[in-house]
């Protein structure tokens, strides 16, 4: 009995001190223009910015962290503008960089930047 009991007070502290996390891909992303970021280069990203393709300004980068070869960051939109033509700027940790313009961020998941100055999709 008592080990039962142990057991379940063991069970039910697990329980409560595992994170909770979004079960689909649709509660991290809500806003429609949402979209990940994926770094398929060997450099870092060290900067990101995106910018509506009407606008001459990139604005501020908008990583808090460097996104490494292989990872990704989420990218999330907190205003309420209806505009899904978005162009986005990967720069590198060696100063090169890319652009992807005019991506319609409305119906984009993801987008890949394979770096060195080159590719993206």
């Amino acid at each position: 009995m008592m080990f039962s009991k142990l057991f379940r007070n063991t069970l039910l502290a697990t329980a409560l001190a595992l994170p909770i996390v979004p079960l689909t891909s649709q509660n991290a992303l809500a806003d429609e223009r949402d979209f990940l970021v994926y770094n398929n280069n060997e450099l870092e990203i060290t900067q990101l910015y995106v910018s509506s393709t009407k606008s001459k300004y990139w604005g501020s980068n908008i990583l808090n962290s460097d996104i490494v070869n292989g990872s990704s960051d989420i990218v999330t939109f907190g205003n309420n503008s209806n505009h899904c033509a978005y162009d986005v700027k990967a720069i590198y940790s060696d100063g090169t960089y890319d652009v992807m313009r005019q991506a319609n961020l409305c119906s984009t998941y993801g987008i890949t930047f394979y770096g060195h100055g080159g590719d993206h999709q």
